[in-house]
């Protein structure tokens, strides 16, 4: 079986259905395919056009590739989700991007066609290869995660994966904002001009890519991404395994970059609690996730000190974070730097031993 570098996985997500119940043995066969230090870029064809389940569908689909990376011991590959019509349809021209393989779900076949369509650039020759996967037939909706399939091309079982707590994602009511006539705001793409987040962005990692593009997903012209300097991070758990600050400014405009291709991004160092979100007054909104909602509001009471408007503030679930212990289990960076930590011990005594 031939592996490659690059591979991409097309498939047509309903965010009413559980996504890792249809889409988990899809993904999970794309990862086998592919390279353990190769890329696996997930386009989603007709992403939902709201901010909640935009949001459902990006989380769910990071998760799963995140539990099929581990199963398949190929946690070096990088993964990212595409949504159609962001820098355009043809998306190798817009990300200066070619792939090795095109695979998708024999239950989105009628994806192929139109995508070939739409691409005019001469990575998409009629040599490039195709590959259909197998992938679910019916599916149990009590969980994302859980599925049974039938007519498995390899007759195999499923892997019972744990379902990740994605958490909810919307519109965070401010008490003190003017009432908007009781008009739902669901998150439209491209709603706002400017868009505002911040973070550490150490090891970026999968929960970053979901904040990240849910934040893009809401910004028409730009995205201010604010990131934490070192003087903050003093305090931090294996800070010795920090990323510098440049390092980690490159990393979100790599990602940014590749994910929206339009999207004018700018990084700005971090020094208090508000960053650049109460002294630039033309953003209108600030994405979040749960465990920053307090510090948002303080923003926001900042920027009415200073007779800015208030900002919309937009939150995203924090993945696998229990809000009543702290946030434990949630997805983070000092997981990925302990990692370090452990290897480096290991390292050391295996090196100790040999003298």
């Amino acid at each position: 079986m031939s592996l490659y570098t690059t591979t991409l996985l097309l498939l047509n997500p309903d965010p009413y259905i559980p996504i890792g119940g249809v889409y988990k043995r899809v993904i999970q066969q794309a990862l086998h395919v592919t390279l353990p230090t190769g890329q696996l870029d997930i386009f989603v064809a007709r992403p939902p056009g709201c901010f909640a389940e935009t949001h459902h569908v990006v989380a769910q689909l990071y998760m799963i590739a995140g539990a099929m990376k581990e199963l398949e011991q190929k946690e070096g590959i990088d993964v990212r989700v595409l949504l159609e019509g962001v820098g355009g349809f043809d998306i190798a021209d817009a990300r200066n991007r070619s792939w090795e393989v095109v695979a998708v779900g024999k239950g989105d076949t009628k994806l192929l066609p139109i995508f070939i369509a739409e691409q005019h650039s001469s990575w998409f020759s009629p040599a490039l290869q195709i590959i259909v996967l197998p992938m679910a037939d019916s599916i149990e909706t009590t969980s994302g995660f859980s599925s049974s399939v039938t007519g498995d091309d390899n007759g195999e079982g499923d892997t019972e994966v744990e379902a990740p707590d994605l958490g909810e994602a919307g519109l965070v009511v401010d008490s003190t904002d003017e009432d908007d006539g009781g008009v739902e705001d669901k998150g439209e793409e491209g709603q706002y001009s400017v868009v505002a987040l911040g973070g550490t962005f150490d090891h970026l990692h999968d929960g970053h890519k979901i904040l990240l593009t849910m934040a893009g997903f809401l910004a028409g012209e730009s995205l201010i991404i604010g990131i934490t300097g070192e003087a903050l991070l003093q305090n931090k758990k294996y800070k010795q395994y920090l990323e510098p600050f440049p390092q980690r400014c490159a990393a979100v405009l790599e990602f940014l970059a590749y994910i929206y291709p339009t999207l004018h991004a700018t990084t700005h160092e971090i020094n208090d609690v508000y960053g650049q979100s109460v002294t630039i007054e033309a953003i209108d909104a600030l994405v979040i996730s749960g465990e920053t909602r307090k510090g948002a509001k303080m923003v926001n009471e900042e920027r009415r000190r200073r007779g800015f408007h208030s900002l919309k503030i937009w939150e995203i679930g924090v993945v696998n974070g229990d809000a009543n212990n702290q946030w434990a289990g949630k997805l983070s960076s000092t997981d990925l730097r302990k990692r370090e930590h452990e290897k480096a011990e290991l390292s050391q005594k295996a090196h100790q031993k040999l003298e």
